[in-house]
Formats: structure tokens, C-alpha cells, sequence
């Protein structure tokens, strides 16, 4: 059974979970493109892209800007359609405890059980290990959480999470069917 994420509760998740930032100094850069590409392959798939950039500093008109770019919107617009895909987009990555700049493993598994996908960006890497052993521990991880899970292997590295393993099958072969290599997308096991 998955854990039940209200949005009294999100606050309360994203203290024990891990909290994530989106820096208004990078709005726009190259890694705000691949976001709304995979927003928009999202929307193809039939997906609602929702995003929680958990803005920090003064966005002012840029917010709407942001999500507008992105093509996503915040969760307080979403629908309660059962094919939503939430976009976490912390400002470093993924990691197993969570900080104020990196979104928790626990949090994005804790996530899956609201959204049918949740992904993030990922460029939390250690210069101890090489990336792909760092990738293939984190979809390890996930997988101990009940999810199913898949890596976008790129300069702009992004972690797509499902608590059903057809619906990242799904996506894999959507981005393959584009003409994405299949030397790009990791998972457990590949």
C-alpha cells in the first residue's frame, strides 16, 4: 500500500523527505528546454505534466514564465485526472536523504503513490563513482521503495518513477518510437 500525500501534508513531507529549490538565476538555460521536452512527450502519452519547482527567492512574473516554458503546471492548477505525471524539479538532484537543494529518494517513491509518473532532474553525481554506478544505485533504491524507475542518461540526467512498471515501458518506448537511442535510457537491471 502506498503512502497518501495531501496537500496539508506537503510541507510536512518535504521537511522529513527532502526539500528541493529552483534557483530564478537559471531560468531559461538549456536544462529548462529538456524539461519541456519531456513535458511535452508527456502530454502526448496523454499525460497531465505538473510541476513543484518549490520556488525559492523572488520569482515575481517569472513563475508563470517558468511553468509556461516548461508547459507544466503548478499543483494547485492540476486536475485529478489519474493520468498526471508530477515533474519534482529540485535544483541539484536526487539522493537518498534529501537536503535543500536535492529531492529524497523516499519523497519521489512517497510521490508515485498520487501521480501514475513522477521524474525529476538529476545532477547530484559524486566525483568518487563513475555516473552510471551512481545511476544504478539510486534505481536499486527505488526499486526498495516499490517503484519501478528509469534514467534519461544525459548531460541533463532525468529520473522517471513509477509504481507500475508498464507505464515507464510505456514512455521508454515512446521516446524510442522518436528516435531517442536506447543507449540513453537506463534501467534497473539494463
Amino acid at each position: 500500500m502506498g503512502v497518501q500525500v495531501f496537500p496539508d501534508d506537503r510541507q510536512r513531507l518535504i521537511n522529513e523527505l527532502g526539500a528541493a529549490i529552483v534557483n530564478p538565476a537559471y531560468f531559461g538555460d538549456s536544462y529548462d528546454l529538456v524539461k519541456r521536452f519531456f513535458c511535452g512527450q508527456l502530454s502526448a502519452l496523454g499525460y497531465e505534466p505538473v510541476v513543484d519547482p518549490m520556488f525559492t527567492g523572488n520569482w515575481g512574473e517569472l513563475e508563470g514564465q517558468f511553468f509556461h516554458l516548461i508547459g507544466a503546471v503548478p499543483p494547485s492548477a492540476a486536475s485529478t485526472a489519474p493520468r498526471r505525471a508530477l515533474f519534482v524539479d529540485p535544483d541539484t538532484g536526487v539522493n537518498n536523504h534529501g537536503s535543500f537543494r536535492h529531492v529524497s529518494i523516499a519523497r519521489l517513491a512517497a510521490e508515485a503513490a498520487n501521480y501514475a509518473l513522477v521524474f525529476s532532474f538529476d545532477q547530484s553525481f559524486s566525483r568518487k563513482l563513475g555516473p552510471h554506478e551512481i545511476m544504478v544505485s539510486k534505481l536499486s533504491a527505488i526499486r526498495s521503495h516499490g517503484c519501478h524507475a528509469m534514467y534519461y542518461d544525459s548531460h541533463a540526467r532525468f529520473l522517471f518513477v513509477a509504481r507500475e512498471l508498464k507505464l515507464i515501458e510505456e514512455l521508454r518506448g515512446h521516446l524510442l518510437s522518436i528516435g531517442l537511442p536506447a543507449a540513453r535510457l537506463l534501467q534497473s537491471g539494463t
